[in-house]
């Protein structure tokens, strides 16, 4: 990928950066300008980012969503079990639903951190995710708001916590387990809910984005508009003349290859090189 991305600038470098793109559909190479193949890029982030905090940010968004529910901690599985022993599955129940309500008011208020990612994408960022894999968008996401979300989504969901009473389903959870161990001498409890939610909110945000790109990139209904078609849609094939680099990879199991090549051409404006950008 590097490799890749390095003759791309090389080429922009020494000539006037115009990128040809096969289109969908059997249609002819059109060329495009690298503010171009930037929008369409955004467009890809800002589609996959509103779809997905669309679909989490709202009642039931975590807590009916199989992918992303976030269950009674992982760690208090004996916790759960013995809980469940001792009368208390319906509090247990309820403390569960509770924690992903503070993840679904999170979810809605982090928009506005991606919404600058992406304004802040440079052209090299925008190229990269045109060359990558299904989920390219969404791994520069990660990159570069994770910290941000992350400080968000805590934010957020502490004071969820404090709204929706959390404290009050988890105290007499962890109240009720720890009398027993005291009775039989196992180890008490004491877990940070706000870590715990924030954690999980954070990585189910970033699942379903990537779930909402690949689906963006591989299905043409949900490319809707002319410019994503025509970046993200099935290329057609192309000839071309020059040094060539080609990138593989796979994607859903299926291998691929996208080819970029560069060509000398002439024009009223001069001569130069033109970088070519054929998805397989």
């Amino acid at each position: 990928m590097k490799r890749v991305i390095v003759i791309l600038m090389l080429a922009a470098c020494f000539c006037g950066c115009d990128m040809l793109l096969s289109t969908t559909g059997g249609s002819s190479l059109n060329s495009m300008s690298q503010t171009e193949l930037g929008k369409a890029v955004k467009e890809l982030l800002q589609t996959s980012a509103n779809n997905s905090l669309a679909k989490l940010g709202v009642t039931n968004g975590f807590f009916q969503n199989g992918e992303v529910k976030i269950p009674f901690p992982p760690a208090l599985q004996k916790v759960e079990e013995k809980l469940k022993q001792v009368g208390f599955g319906n509090q247990v129940n309820q403390f569960t639903e509770k924690l992903n309500r503070s993840a679904e008011d999170a979810a809605s208020g982090v928009k506005e951190i991606f919404m600058t990612a992406i304004t802040q994408m440079t052209i090299n960022d925008a190229l990269g995710i045109i060359l990558g894999n299904d989920d390219a968008a969404t791994e520069y996401m990660k990159k570069t708001t994770t910290s941000a979300i992350t400080t968000k989504v805590s934010s957020v969901v502490a004071k969820s916590n404090e709204k929706i009473k959390l404290a009050s389903y988890w105290t007499p959870l962890a109240t009720k387990y720890n009398a027993v161990m005291a009775l039989t001498g196992g180890s008490q409890v004491n877990v940070d809910l706000t870590q715990y939610v924030t954690e999980r909110a954070v990585a189910g945000i970033f699942k379903i984005m990537a779930k909402e790109e690949k689906v963006i990139r591989t299905n043409t209904s949900a490319q809707t508009s002319s410019l994503l078609r025509t970046v993200f849609g099935k290329s057609g094939s192309s000839s071309s003349s020059g040094s060539t680099a080609t990138k593989t990879g796979s994607s859903s199991g299926k291998s691929g290859s996208t080819t970029i090549s560069t060509s000398s051409s002439s024009g009223s404006s001069g001569s130069g090189a033109t970088t070519v950008i054929k998805k397989n």
